[in-house]
């Protein structure tokens, strides 16, 4: 009750300071529960515009002046969500970080669009997962699918813009994104899932009134390349082309270079190009079935086509890392501290053991997704030992995020500062090293997401 009645106050705080203020501000606030850090950050097209420091009671106000119009991202820990503000709103929001998402309450002027856009996305999530028992179906009754999810859309924007007033361009034109966009998506792959539903050998011959709806696409959308929906459209198209390139033509055979080449050639817009360029070819480089190694064809097209120094630092650094880890010789040694900074090295702690030592962060995966896959690994492998390593050093995930509650501490570790291991992780990309029970390396550089990291255990085992 207490925190209700705060929600409304501060929500009427806010509305009254609005009438007052002859600068026409506008505010963006809230209350955190259970916080993972001491601030929220407000971020438009990747670039942070405000740290909103939490006061001793986890609430944040942030006031603004000459505020432009468009699609933001609020962001704490390592969650985030959408939130669209036009001058003169004052938006709160309500959260409590353990059901991020789902926990999420708007209040305050400007909060019925923000309800409408969060319901989107729930519903998106919903519906694709109940799409996926429909793709063995035929191409005219998985559409006969798309275009009743379309039409119930369709009722359902009317029903908004029939209650909700003075809807802006900017607004009306993102809502149709995230109402259109995902069915899009459902079509691009669509070829490809139904391939491997129906066991077929190639793709399935697709009618050009399938993709109709690509007439309407511009694929260089500047205000939209920060939204998930816009963005996973993209992904998923130029996936689809480069599949059907490798399909139908021989020397196309290799994937990566087929969707690289197809990014260079749509995309104009210079950030968002080399945004996707370098996605596209670290995936493929973690992604690979066994030992990570890169393509080089694919990585000269990168190179070729990527104007970003940063991100070809990166790129080359990470396959510079996979190199110094070698398969079939000692690992070398390197020192780790524990959560009590308590210093000892790697091959004391693995002497005569099989081990698989993960080196993580969760700016690269979900803290929730690496303890429940952690945890599921040391179940289904008992006699395998699984060591964790924080590659931040001074990052304290481990003690107040209480997803790390479920693993083993005394299995976890960090990186001290003058740790060789540093030497192999010049990306900053996590990666997974297998080391057998002689000391000998069996796989210095895999993922926990690669596609043959199951079978790379059982080696091991």
């Amino acid at each position: 009750m207490k925190k209700i009645l705060y929600i409304l106050l501060l929500t009427s705080l806010i509305s009254c300071n609005f009438w007052k203020n002859t600068n026409s501000n506008t505010y963006f606030g809230g209350e955190i529960v259970n916080p993972k850090s001491k601030f929220v950050l407000l971020i438009k097209d990747e670039v942070v515009l405000d740290s909103i420091t939490l006061d001793k009671s986890n609430r944040f106000l942030g006031t603004y002046e000459s505020f432009e119009e468009g699609l933001y991202t609020f962001k704490h820990g390592n969650e985030f969500q959408y939130i669209y503000l036009e001058p003169k709103d004052s938006v709160l929001v309500r959260l409590n970080t353990w059901d991020f998402d789902e926990s999420l309450v708007f209040s305050g002027k400007g909060s019925h669009k923000n309800e409408f856009l969060l319901n989107i996305f729930l519903q998106n999530e919903k519906e694709e997962i109940g799409m996926f028992q429909n793709f063995h179906l035929n191409e005219s009754e998985f559409e006969y699918k798309i275009d009743s999810l379309s039409e119930v859309r369709d009722r359902i924007y009317k029903e908004f813009a029939n209650s909700e007033r003075n809807i802006s361009n900017g607004f009306e034109k993102l809502t149709q994104t995230a109402l259109r966009y995902p069915l899009y998506r459902l079509k691009e792959i669509y070829p490809y899932y139904n391939k491997i539903a129906n066991g077929l050998d190639r793709f399935p011959t697709i009618s050009e009134d399938f993709y109709k709806f690509r007439k309407k696409i511009n694929f260089n959308e500047e205000n939209l390349v920060s939204f998930y929906p816009y963005q996973n459209y993209i992904v998923s198209y130029l996936y689809n082309i480069g599949y059907q390139q490798k399909e139908q033509d021989s020397s196309k055979s290799n994937l990566t270079s087929n969707i690289l080449i197809e990014t260079s050639k749509h995309i104009e817009l210079e950030s968002f190009k080399n945004n996707l360029l370098k996605r596209i070819i670290i995936n493929d480089f973690l992604k690979s079935e066994t030992t990570c190694k890169i393509n080089e064809k694919a990585l000269d097209i990168f190179l070729q086509n990527c104007t970003d120094d940063i991100y070809i630092t990166q790129v080359k650094n990470l396959v510079n890392d996979s190199k110094v880890v070698e398969n079939n010789k000692p690992l070398t040694n390197f020192k780790i501290s524990t959560y009590n900074n308590i210093e000892s090295s790697i091959n004391e702690l693995i002497k005569n053991k099989k081990t698989v030592i993960y080196f993580w962060s969760t700016e690269f995966m979900s803290s929730e997704y690496l303890t429940k896959r952690i945890k599921f690994l040391e179940t289904a492998h008992p006699t395998i030992l699984f060591i964790g390593i924080n590659m931040k050093t001074k990052n304290n995930n481990f003690e107040i995020d209480r997803n790390f509650k479920i693993l083993d501490i005394t299995k976890q570790y960090r990186l001290p500062s003058n740790s060789a291991a540093h030497s192999f992780l010049t990306s900053n990309y996590p990666r997974t090293i297998m080391v057998q029970k002689n000391g000998i390396v069996l796989n210095g550089f895999t993922y926990l997401d690669s596609k043959k990291f199951n079978a790379e255990l059982l080696k091991l085992e």
